[in-house]
């Protein structure tokens, strides 16, 4: 697997025009885009949830934070507002 900095040099971040006058931070976010995009590619949409699902779990053991809890709430209608709150 190919680390951001590599995707940083990779011949369609370098050969891209707009990403030429981008600052940093934007170079960056695109070249994170190229690495999923490749990493995803050729996944149904059900490999690519569980591949996003487990990105996170590993960045939140990764803080030493519980891994969230997932609930499906399809099927349910409307979501309800909660009950205002005074302070």
């Amino acid at each position: 697997m190919k680390t951001v900095q590599e995707y940083m040099n990779d011949p369609r971040m370098l050969n891209d025009p707009g990403m030429a006058k981008a600052l940093e931070p934007i170079k960056e976010i695109h070249a994170i885009r190229l690495m999923i995009q490749d990493e995803t590619a050729g996944m149904s949409p059900a490999e690519i949830a569980t591949y996003n699902k487990k990105c996170v779990e590993d960045l939140f053991a990764s803080f030493g934070l519980p891994i969230p809890k997932y609930e499906n709430l399809s099927g349910q209608g409307r979501v309800k507002p909660k009950a205002a709150i005074d302070l």
